[in-house]
């Protein structure tokens, strides 16, 4: 029994794919004459991408949720390095606190690199796939304009009695259409990526956006390089992929920080991810409201007013139309706070004397 390395293990589903579909492709003749080999390396890439729509989509709402935390307890982190400037030890206590309480970790934004790390082991077994299908096709390997899409673009134009000749470059210039591609669709789903300025940025989050854009600007270039270098299949599949990260960006966040023009259809879609949750906004009821004052038995006597009578005096006038003072007999007492009562009479003495 022939042993196998883990690395061509790892590509013979992939081989079983490209040569299934290529077979298939071959006796359909349209498509045949659009090139049988390339189509299956779209297919493949097509499937690989749907068993990795999930996750893609969780890191997506991921990335979201976490950017909302960040806004959340971005004050209350800048308090806490403002009152622990001097002592790291406990402001490290302080911010594990603060993370554990929201539920946030610091290195909560990694979450972002795994659908990278997914597609390394992908493109690795893509790449073994495509090399050990080639050894088994014959004919049909070509795409549209790609003579063979198992050979680098370099390869293929710019290598001259042994040496690589990058003017060839400019005498072929199709060989560049698919690493431009690649590169151009990497920079478009970079910048979907990231949420729309706005201007109640935290500093935190200008820090990480410019960083993100500066990687945006940097990750196109490597795979315009790596395209050149490697088989043009592979570029096929960057290009097939990235495209359909696209779709499925623009219907989950959509454009992100990427301009568009106004007049393309859909330009100004936004969803519910689009933007981070704002952090929630200080109570100003509380504060226009005047708190509810408590009053205790001595205050109440004291700031009570007494309740006047029907003069406005406090005086209730008697029955011959003379106003008498309160504490006079048949009148009215004020007592604070309460309704006039009149005075109780005492109660009549029995005389211990016997009648004669």
């Amino acid at each position: 029994m022939l042993a196998i390395s883990p690395l061509d293990a790892l590509g013979v589903p992939f081989q079983i794919c490209l040569e299934f579909f290529t077979n298939v492709f071959k006796n359909i003749g349209p498509l045949n004459t659009i090139g049988a080999f390339g189509l299956a390396v779209i297919v493949t890439t097509i499937i690989i991408r749907g068993g990795l729509f999930p996750i893609f989509g969780w890191q997506l709402r991921t990335s979201r949720r976490i950017q909302s935390e960040q806004r959340l307890i971005a004050p209350q982190l800048a308090e806490l390095r403002k009152k622990y400037k001097k002592e790291p030890q406990k402001l490290s206590e302080e911010m594990k606190k603060l993370y554990a309480e929201h539920q946030v970790s610091p290195f909560s934004s990694l979450s972002g690199c795994l659908p990278a790390l997914v597609q390394m082991p992908v493109l690795i077994g893509l790449y073994r796939g495509i090399s050990a299908a080639t050894t088994n096709l014959h004919s049909g390997l070509g795409f549209l304009w790609v003579k063979n899409v198992s050979e680098s673009g370099l390869a293929q134009c710019c290598n001259v009695a042994g040496k690589t000749d990058y003017l060839q470059l400019l005498v072929h210039p199709a060989v560049l259409i698919l690493p431009l591609l690649a590169a151009v669709l990497t920079f478009a789903q970079s910048r979907m990526m990231m949420p729309p300025p706005r201007p109640d940025m935290t500093d935190q989050e200008r820090t990480m956006g410019n960083v993100t854009k500066q990687m945006s600007v940097i990750f196109p270039v490597i795979i315009l390089f790596l395209s050149l270098n490697f088989p043009q299949g592979l570029a096929l599949y960057w290009v097939t992929g990235t495209l359909f990260m696209v779709i499925q960006q623009y219907h989950l966040v959509g454009w992100g920080s990427l301009t568009v023009p106004s007049w393309l259809p859909g330009a100004q879609r936004t969803t519910s991810l689009s933007y981070p949750k704002p952090p929630p906004a200080a109570n100003k009821t509380a504060s226009n409201t005047t708190p509810a004052t408590t009053t205790t038995p001595s205050s109440r006597t004291t700031a009570a007013k007494p309740r006047l009578g029907p003069d406005g005096n406090g005086r209730k006038p008697s029955s011959n139309g003379r106003p008498t003072v309160p504490g006079e007999p048949g009148t009215a007492r004020v007592i604070a706070g309460a309704v006039n009562v009149p005075p109780a009479r005492p109660p009549k003495r029995r005389s211990n004397k016997r009648r004669r």
